[in-house]
């Protein structure tokens, strides 16, 4: 079953509001404008809009419009699974084996920080060249004074 128009419309501003298209305090068309560039009423616009508040996406300002809420740093995520990885390391008997075992975890985790940095810096290079100040982009990424570690051709 398809989702209802109000859903799908919100998704696509949220996607644009994530991805920078939409900037901080941006203000989006009118609800009658909306209602006409998606070919839906304006019902489904306030309850696209009514999801995207609720997501802290945008706010409205009584007779002003719409607006995009800055971004704040995301918040990092926990660990589950490397607590659980770690837990079961520890619970192995065997010193060696727990050494083993506790060297190939460092091994995969190194990779993995190794391809995150990556992708990273990759983003926050696309980001500069997307025209976003080296400021901009450090205060987004929650970095202090906006310095960004490395940014680099």
């Amino acid at each position: 079953m398809a989702e209802p128009a109000y859903v799908t419309i919100a998704e696509g501003y949220a996607r644009q509001i994530r991805n920078g298209a939409l900037t901080d305090e941006a203000q989006l068309p009118s609800h009658a404008e909306l209602a006409a560039r998606h070919g839906v009423s304006r019902s489904v616009i306030r309850q696209a809009i009514q999801l995207l508040t609720s997501q802290q996406l945008v706010r409205t300002v009584p007779r002003r419009g719409t607006f995009v809420i800055g971004q704040r740093p995301v918040a990092r995520p926990e660990t589950p699974a490397l607590d659980d990885d770690v837990d079961e390391i520890r619970a192995v008997a065997h010193p060696i084996r727990r050494a083993q075992l506790a060297g190939n975890l460092i091994t995969h985790y190194q990779l993995r920080i190794a391809e995150l940095s990556g992708i990273r810096q990759t983003a926050i290079e696309d980001a500069h060249d997307h025209g976003m100040s080296i400021a901009d982009i450090g205060e987004r990424l929650g970095l202090s004074n906006g310095h960004l570690p490395r940014v680099s051709r």
